[in-house]
Order: structure tokens, then C-alpha cells, then sequence
């Protein structure tokens, strides 16, 4: 057969490439949220992995102190103690690997009794990727708070108690384990909460909270109640917050506890275990949050 007798095909008509590149779209559209979910799956799985890691160091420092931290000033007078100046999750420094750190830290104390002053307070903006979820891509980077300081921040916020009274189990000094009545297993210990976009919460190290020139309120920072509210005059006094969604670019949703995971928050419980509790696991949060309350729990599931 001559040249002239038959012609190759070379390419795609007008309707198979309209066709082919539904057929792209339809895959692409089926792909995406399978791909979400997965990597969703591996942060939320990171995240509580971070608070593993914390739950360990937190045991770990009871072991060594026989109290949770931060323990009691040893001179309570003396005011620069770390204990009085720094958070719980620097006290735990040692216990995570960063030696050397805590150690520039209690040498830090005693040339400034102001936490955020950088130097010598290098902590104040040193970034710990075991207290940031990797879910929330902000905390990989140093920020700038409200008063202009660069700071590192953390995903994590210590339970202090049901409705604003210290009854919980993170406060401040720290309590013994034995403290726990209603069991280690039914007792929570640290919890998600975002940092809100402004950055006035969310410090792992410690808070510029004597700056006469901060015209904000900031906070929570170490540890919080699963029923909280605002401070007087803060636009966000009013209500309760409770367990639930919240909105990075909602300031007052630094009140409450919640994540950037759908449908719940991850929470490590004082026996070192890690649940993730759904927002309809609301009412049952302050029996949860109390160290001795005596209430009863009912079960609870991830």
C-alpha cells in the first residue's frame, strides 16, 4: 500500500484531550484528600510521639526531684531561682537531651531576672522541635511576639485543673505522682493548644509578663484548666472556653484547649499514656483534669 493509501495518527483529537484531562482531573481529585489524610495521619502520629517523649521526661524528673516540675524554690526568697523564673518545659531540659541548655539557663538566672532577655536567656528563643506538633508548621521558626521579642513557642500547655482551680495536676509547685487519687490512667497531664497568631501565648521558656510597655494580655504559657476564661479586661473575658475547635486567628481560642487536627486534640494522661480525645469528650474533661476528685469517668476511647 502506497504512502498515499492509509495516514498514521500522531496525536489526540480535540475530544480525547478533553476527555483524557477530565480523566486527570477526576484522578487528581480522588488522590488529594487520600494524601491529606496520610500526612494528616503522620503528624498527628508525630505529635503524639512529642508528647510520649514529654510524658518520659516528666517521669524521668519525678524520679530525680520526687515531685513534678517545677518543685518548690529551694530558697524562696532567692528571686533567681528557676524555679520562680522558668517554665515547666525548661525544667525538664535535662531530662530531653538538652543538657547543656538548662545549664546556660541557671546561669542565665543569675545574671538577669528577666527570662526574655536575650542574652543571656537563650532559651527564650531556641527552638524545640519536641514541644512544637508537626502539624503546625509556625513553630519550625522563630516568631516575633507582640513586644517585638524574637521567641520560640510550643504546641503544648500543662493541665492545671477543671474550672479555673488548681486542682489538676501540672501546677505550680509541682506535686508528687502520689498526689494523683483518682489514678495516673484517668488523671490528664499535658494537652494541645496552638499558639494564636498574635503570639501572646504559647512560650515554652517563660513570658515577658513585668514589661510595663505590653499593651496585651498574654497567656496561658505553662499550663491551663479545661474550663478557663479571660482575665479582667481582656476583649475575651466573658465566657467560659471549653474543650472544642478553635481558630489560630482567634486570639481568645488560646483559652481553651484544642488542635490543628480534625475532630480533637492529642493529650498525655499522668501514666505516661497518649489518647487523642474528641470535642465531644467536652463533659467529661473536668473529672479528667482533677488529680483527687473522686469522680467517676466513664471510658473514653481514641
Amino acid at each position: 500500500m502506497s504512502a498515499s493509501g492509509w495516514s498514521r495518527r500522531t496525536g489526540f483529537n480535540l475530544i480525547e484531550l478533553l476527555v483524557l484531562i477530565g480523566l486527570c482531573g477526576l484522578l487528581l481529585g480522588l488522590l488529594l484528600p487520600a494524601i491529606q489524610r496520610v500526612r494528616e495521619s503522620a503528624a498527628r502520629s508525630g505529635c503524639q510521639s512529642n508528647l510520649r517523649q514529654i510524658g518520659i521526661a516528666l517521669h524521668q524528673y519525678h524520679l530525680s526531684h520526687g515531685t513534678l516540675p517545677p518543685k518548690a524554690a529551694a530558697r524562696p526568697g532567692r528571686l533567681t531561682d528557676p524555679s520562680r523564673l522558668l517554665f515547666w518545659k525548661a525544667h525538664i531540659l535535662p531530662e530531653i537531651g538538652q543538657e547543656q541548655l538548662w545549664a546556660a539557663s541557671e546561669r542565665a538566672c543569675l545574671s538577669s531576672l528577666n527570662p526574655w532577655e536575650n542574652p543571656p536567656h537563650a532559651g527564650f528563643a531556641t527552638l524545640i522541635k519536641l514541644y512544637a506538633c508537626p502539624t503546625d508548621g509556625r513553630l519550625a521558626r522563630i516568631q516575633t511576639d507582640p513586644s517585638g521579642l524574637p521567641a520560640a513557642f510550643s504546641s503544648y500547655l500543662g493541665v492545671a485543673g477543671g474550672e479555673l482551680r488548681g486542682d489538676g495536676v501540672m501546677v505550680q509547685p509541682g506535686i508528687p505522682l502520689a498526689a494523683i487519687g483518682d489514678g495516673t490512667s484517668n488523671t490528664l497531664m499535658v494537652g494541645e493548644r496552638p499558639p494564636p497568631d498574635t503570639f501572646q501565648a504559647g512560650y515554652w521558656y517563660s513570658s515577658p509578663t513585668d514589661l510595663p510597655s505590653l499593651a496585651y494580655f498574654h497567656g496561658p504559657d505553662p499550663s491551663w484548666f479545661v474550663v478557663g476564661a479571660g482575665p479582667f479586661g481582656d476583649p475575651c473575658s466573658g465566657p467560659l472556653y471549653q474543650f472544642g475547635p478553635g481558630r489560630t486567628q482567634n486570639p481568645c481560642d488560646r483559652l481553651h484547649f484544642w488542635s490543628l487536627h480534625p475532630g480533637g486534640a492529642n493529650f498525655l494522661f499522668a501514666d505516661g499514656s497518649v489518647h487523642f480525645l474528641r470535642y465531644s469528650a467536652r463533659s467529661i474533661m473536668p473529672a479528667l483534669a482533677t488529680r483527687q476528685g473522686g469522680e467517676v469517668v466513664a471510658d473514653f476511647t481514641d
